[in-house]
């Protein structure tokens, strides 16, 4: 595990970050929370109902993918804020504002939802970066790479791939996902394509109340926001890291 992580990069592949907590409550959170947040959060919002909001409420609950699927989003400042029936999500537009920024977007969110009072359970969050590495060959791509692949005695070297591992460490739950051929279009229409690693780093909780959750929720959200880059850069190899000019200051 990375232990001297920089502080800053030159040429930052960040394309997206998003934090999620899933809950139960007392009603759908999709019903009241909407409304609650364009009254609480400070400047101009816009709320926009997602296509799975058509989605009748009994197959959503039925169908796993679905239950925790946002169904309204609302615009705010440099993040938009999704809100499902059991779940509530903050993600940052491109370019990303940086860790503080992000986690005091987090930290306002998080005391909206519990002002609603509708949470009884807490039963995991997460916090999930993903970043886009330019390149034109697969064998650029994989070089990028801190790993190595054999299937059938074949070490891959220059084909296209698609993995996802889930790796447990210190309670928590890392589910990398890495494509070697993505396009991902940014909330401004902006098009970038690439090799994606995808880091999604989950506390499952079981169960909490929302009062244990916001005991030092800011450094429980620090640790994870470090654990979080710690597997990124692991998953890099040193040449990589170089190139996008590191700073450690």
């Amino acid at each position: 595990m990375a232990t001297n992580l920089p502080t800053k990069l030159r040429n930052e592949p960040l394309i997206d970050a998003i934090f999620e907590v899933r809950f139960i409550g007392s009603m759908p959170a999709s019903v009241i929370l909407p409304g609650i947040f364009f009254g609480k959060l400070p400047g101009q919002k816009i709320i926009e109902n997602l296509p799975i909001a058509q989605i009748p409420k009994p197959l959503r609950d039925a169908d796993q993918n679905l239950k925790f699927a946002a169904i309204s989003k609302i615009d705010w400042d440099a993040y938009f804020i999704n809100v499902g029936d059991f779940s509530l999500s903050v993600s940052c537009k491109y370019p990303y504002p940086g860790w503080s920024k992000f986690r005091d977007a987090i930290a306002q969110a998080i005391e909206i939802l519990d002002s609603a009072g509708i949470v009884e359970t807490v039963e995991r969050y997460s916090l999930k970066y993903i970043d886009l590495f330019p390149a034109t060959t697969n064998r650029e791509k994989v070089s990028m790479l801190n790993m190595k692949v054999m299937i059938a005695d074949h070490e891959l070297k220059e084909e296209p791939f698609q993995m996802r591992m889930e790796i447990s460490k210190d309670e928590l739950i890392h589910a990398v996902q890495i494509v070697s051929s993505a396009n991902a279009v940014l909330h401004n229409g902006l098009t970038k394509d690439g090799l994606v690693v995808d880091v999604d780093t989950i506390a499952v909780i079981d169960g909490i109340s929302m009062e244990i959750l916001l005991n030092d929720f800011s450094k429980k959200l620090d640790s994870i926001h470090s654990a979080n880059k710690s597997m990124f850069f692991d998953c890099l190899r040193s040449e990589t890291i170089a190139a996008l000019g590191p700073s450690y200051e």
